[in-house]
């Protein structure tokens, strides 16, 4: 099934006319995104802690799904299992079903127990979803149309083995654009080719006719796992017009470096 939303999306469940303020009752404390270096054949735990925000019991489940996401803005989340660099079968969770009371907190444990034998070297990944679950009271429905709102949290659970795997950035596209709001932009696609987990953070620097360096634009990390790919958008807006020779870099740390050299006509229009 394909869907296309962010890591914290929404299901809209259409049951009447009657619009409610969409409002977070669950909520996840401790980030989105859990990295674990592993071993084969080793044994791994984690936790994921969440709040009820609400003066009323909260009922929650929670379940994997495996997750990939491109720069064309399609996220895909698929049963477990459902590409090879999935490690969802690999996670047990503590729980799938729970209620907290009133302003509660709990901590919910899952284990990852790595096969000894696995043939893919670097990264893989999964999602945990946690879901409210929201009662719906059936007489109190009116006529027409109601719309209920669910609000879900994937938390990625990515594992790269030891050492082990290539890392490697293709820059797909490059486009010098304007986003709706007006602002100048570059627009960068980057797919990642490798096999381990990238966060690029990623660099234009701009140099005039005599080499001179004038300026450089950043734009915020984003992960990207072994098939993936992102869309950065480097802010050009303090650029003054002109036409320049530019070094593009993708930084991933760790002196992992991928860059292009591209040259760029900036106008005020």
């Amino acid at each position: 099934m394909k869907l296309f939303a962010k890591l914290a999306f929404l299901t809209i469940l259409l049951l009447s006319f009657t619009f409610t303020n969409i409002q977070a009752n669950i909520v996840v404390k401790n980030g989105l995104s859990h990295l674990h270096d592993v071993t084969l054949g080793k044994v791994y735990k984690g936790s994921i802690e969440i709040q009820n925000t609400t003066d009323r019991e909260q009922s929650v489940k929670l379940y994997q799904r495996d997750y990939q996401f491109f720069y064309t803005g399609e996220a895909f989340y698929e049963q477990p299992g459902s590409h090879k660099r999935s490690n969802a079968n690999w996670i047990d969770l503590s729980t799938s079903f729970l209620t907290l009371g009133a302003k509660e907190e709990i901590v919910i444990n899952y284990e990852i127990q790595v096969p000894e034998n696995f043939d893919l070297p670097g990264t893989s990944w999964s999602v945990i979803i946690v879901e409210g679950v929201k009662n719906v009271d059936p007489s109190k429905f009116k006529s027409g149309i109601n719309i209920n709102t669910v609000i879900r949290y994937a938390i990625q659970i990515a594992t790269t083995i030891e050492e082990t795997g290539s890392s490697d950035l293709h820059f797909a596209k490059v486009d010098l654009n304007k986003s709706v709001e007006g602002i100048q932009q570059l627009e960068v696609d980057v797919e990642n080719i490798g096999e381990r987990l990238l966060v690029p953070e990623m660099t234009l620097e701009l140099f005039n006719n005599d080499g001179e360096s004038v300026g450089i634009f950043t734009a915020e990390k984003r992960k990207t796992y072994p098939g993936t790919s992102v869309k950065y958008q480097v802010n050009l807006s303090k650029a003054k017009a002109g036409n320049y020779q530019a070094i593009l870099l993708a930084d991933c740390g760790e002196e992992e470096v991928f860059g292009v050299n591209i040259s760029l006509e900036i106008s005020n229009d």
